[in-house]
């Protein structure tokens, strides 16, 4: 939307980074998958982290192998994220007609900072509504500090909310 609250009309550029950025998506998921399907997913080699229900120690979820086989299973997450992402945009495009901002912008490897993965990259319309709707109104009462607990607690019940719904 612009200024005015009026929504903006995407342009041909837009639909054709849209159309870019799902075939990336789709890309970066088939190439992700052919890597990491040969090792059943676990490319780094079983540990001992074991399933939820399994009691296991500390040290076994901070096993390299461990961490490795997270991550790669964090990136493909991304990826699929992403491309849920751009296909949405680029059917509202295409569809309808408007701008869509993308809201994933390759936080998994393209981050640079913590503060560049969660602020800039990483789900950005969320971070707008939450910066929004949370953290400028505590802020207006409280300490940064305080604003940005509000925001992490209000982030954990709405990941709750998702999960357990």
């Amino acid at each position: 939307f612009d200024e005015r609250n009026v929504p903006i009309m995407a342009s041909g550029r837009d639909v054709r980074n849209g159309i870019v950025n799902v075939v990336k998506a789709v890309g970066c998921i088939c190439i992700m998958c052919s890597l990491l399907s040969p090792f059943d997913y676990v490319p780094f080699g079983k540990s001992n982290a074991g399933e939820f229900h399994e009691s296991i120690v500390a040290g076994d979820y901070l096993d390299v192998r461990h961490l490795g086989n997270c991550f790669a299973i964090a990136v493909l997450f991304q990826q699929a994220l992403a491309l849920g992402d751009a296909g949405v945009g680029c059917f509202v495009q295409i569809i309808l007609g408007y701008k869509v901002r993308q809201s994933m912008r390759n936080p998994m490897l393209e981050a640079t900072s913590p503060s560049d993965f969660w602020g800039k990259r990483w789900n950005v319309l969320v971070h707008a509504v939450m910066k929004r709707g949370v953290y400028k109104p505590v802020r207006m009462y409280g300490s940064s500090t305080v604003a940005s607990l509000a925001v992490f607690a209000a982030s954990g019940l709405f990941h709750e909310w998702l999960v357990h719904a």
